[in-house]
């Protein structure tokens, strides 16, 4: 352990990433917090404490050293200094950048992951086009070290040279280890400044201490290697999310630990309800309890990473099909699938079964991943309950157990389909208040395609999805009309009619707000714009009858109960 400045740390020194790291995951906030730091420093004219950094020797070379902690600081560094270079006179600037940067063509920091050559081309000022999660990031931080220090000059005229300065001048608390095993157990002790670490990350060095103290570093390379493409699975998981826009993943909030505790359910029947944080304290106790067994122990790590990496990568599979397959597009897209579903739709994807047809009675013309996203709809949408319990339980089952066949689970998922929304419950549902079912876009799209005749091609779902469609109520929630005109005895009874089927339909964004509380008669016309043949049709009954009443809302819901029975079966 030592303190060094910042030229200290550079002088001579080789940078690498190991594969097994997450991406570049700084926010714009933590770029801006770096330069406080730095500015802070400069004007106090004092030494300032960085952060920590641990490093592990690399045997090809004595000055090379990967990177265990302090990756996003480094990095980040690197590019601030860069830019400050290149602004430069060009003998300070040959010097400086054959000290920072790169010399004899070898530059000074080389991620060893998909972000490598493109995090090379910002060092050369010639960025490419951003292609994962992290090079997105690395390209906004990027920029804003660019107009940071545009504005640094122009407006508080600093000296770049100074800037420069004071950045060797800050200081790192470093620690170097002969392996990267004895590195992960430093980090896993050092509280350090920036992005706090995901449960995933900690999971990852608690396993890696285990390996290399109670079984002679045996997997230490292995659970590096396992959780460097588990790290870029989430990275490309999170890309896709956001080119397809499936809202659940794509939530800030939507980080490794969510999937962490999906694969938990299908490892353990310990808890069904399991926190991330939960999940880390099952693996500290399991580890500690294993440890005076090197068999046990073995088995315990080489069977949870493995699974685990093997769980992320069968996810990413299926979301990726969200790209080329429209079935799936409208199921995590549009539809939105429950989180709670996710476990079991890995394991039917692990065990062969996802998109296989269905050999039992009344599901012959379904694939096992059409029967979980009918599930999603009757009881999970419809019926708005989570049997979280029931269905991770026999995720579990399934998931441990190769001898149970695909009749065995189809059986099984009927059942639950069945006892959870029952045909009758599910048309007492369909003929009741139902404005807040988020199954609706989806339905109503399929109800869409039925009047039309066709399917809605995957390019077309794409932009329909651009259109931002909402539910839309064609009797207004706020009428400022009298309801007895339309067939109501009273304003009670009107707010029983309100919010069923056939008062509602689907609706572009921006024209659901042009009609906002407007009458039928005064909506028809801006139905008439939309893209959606069910709005146009209801646009041309309000046409030609000149009316939109009870007795209309009682018989669209009845034909729009009974398309929605039909193709959600029981």
């Amino acid at each position: 352990m030592a303190i060094l400045r910042v030229r200290d740390l550079f002088n001579g020194r080789f940078f690498y990433i190991p594969k097994y790291q997450r991406g570049y995951a700084w926010e714009l906030e933590q770029v801006r917090e770096l330069f406080e730091d730095i500015l802070e420093a400069m004007e106090s004219n004092s030494n300032h404490y960085l952060g920590t950094i641990i490093l592990s020797k690399i045997s090809e070379g004595k000055n090379k050293f990967f990177i265990v902690d302090g990756q996003q600081r480094i990095t980040t560094l690197m590019l601030i200094i860069n830019d400050l270079i290149h602004r430069f006179e060009n003998s300070d600037k040959e010097y400086y950048y054959r000290f920072y940067i790169s010399e004899n063509k070898c530059f000074r920091l080389t991620p060893l992951g998909k972000d490598k050559e493109f995090f090379f081309s910002l060092l050369n000022r010639n960025p490419k086009e951003p292609a994962t999660k992290s090079q997105r990031l690395l390209k906004k931080a990027y920029d804003e070290i660019n107009q940071i220090l545009n504005n640094l000059s122009t407006i508080y005229s600093i000296d770049y040279i100074d800037l420069l300065k004071a950045i060797e001048e800050l200081e790192i608390l470093q620690f170097i280890e002969e392996s990267e095993g004895d590195a992960i157990r430093i980090f896993q002790t050092v509280n350090d400044r920036g992005k706090p670490l995901s449960n995933m990350e900690k999971a990852k060095s608690l396993l890696i201490y285990f390996s290399n103290r109670y079984l002679n570093k045996k997997y230490d390379s292995k659970i590096n290697d396992l959780f460097g493409e588990i790290f870029e699975c989430f990275d490309e998981i999170k890309s896709i999310a956001d080119e397809v826009d499936i809202t659940l993943i794509k939530n800030v909030d939507f980080t490794e630990d969510n999937i962490m505790r999906y694969h938990f359910v299908t490892f353990s029947n310990e808890d069904f309800n399991a926190t991330s944080q939960y999940v880390l304290k099952f693996l500290k106790r399991k580890l500690n309890e294993y440890r005076n067994d090197k068999l046990q122990l073995d088995q315990f790590i080489l069977s949870y990473t493995s699974t685990l990496n093997e769980f992320f990568k069968s996810l990413k599979n299926i979301v990726e099909r969200c790209k080329t397959d429209k079935l799936y597009f409208e199921t995590f897209s549009i539809l939105g699938l429950s989180a709670t579903l996710y476990p079991i739709l890995v394991t039917l994807e692990n065990k062969g079964l996802l998109n296989k047809k269905i050999n039992i009675q009344n599901w012959e013309n379904y694939t096992f991943f059409e029967m979980i996203r009918n599930i999603d709809i009757r009881v999970y949408k419809t019926r708005g309950t989570d049997p979280r319990a029931d269905i991770l339980r026999y995720t579990y089952e399934i998931s441990n157990n190769d001898n149970i066949t695909d009749i065995e689970i189809a059986n099984w998922l009927d059942w639950f389909n069945r006892r959870w929304m029952s045909s009758q419950e599910f048309s007492a549902k369909l003929n009741t208040e139902i404005y807040g079912n988020a199954a609706l876009p989806y339905l109503f799209l399929k109800y869409c395609e039925y009047l039309e005749k066709k399917e809605y091609s995957l390019d077309e779902l794409k932009l329909i999805k651009t259109k931002s469609p909402t539910i839309e109520h064609i009797l207004s929630q706020h009428p400022n009309f009298s309801v007895t005109a339309y067939g109501f005895k009273d304003e009670e009874e009107y707010a029983e009619y309100e919010h069923m089927l056939g008062n509602l339909t689907i609706l572009e964004k921006k024209l659901n707000s042009a009609a906002r509380d407007k009458t039928p008669i005064e909506k028809a016309a801006i139905y008439e714009n939309s893209v959606f043949k069910m709005s146009k049709e209801i646009s041309s009954y309000i046409s030609i009858s000149g009316k939109f009443a009870k007795n209309d809302i009682l018989n669209i819901t009845q034909k729009l109960s009974s398309f929605i029975k039909q193709i959600c079966p029981c």
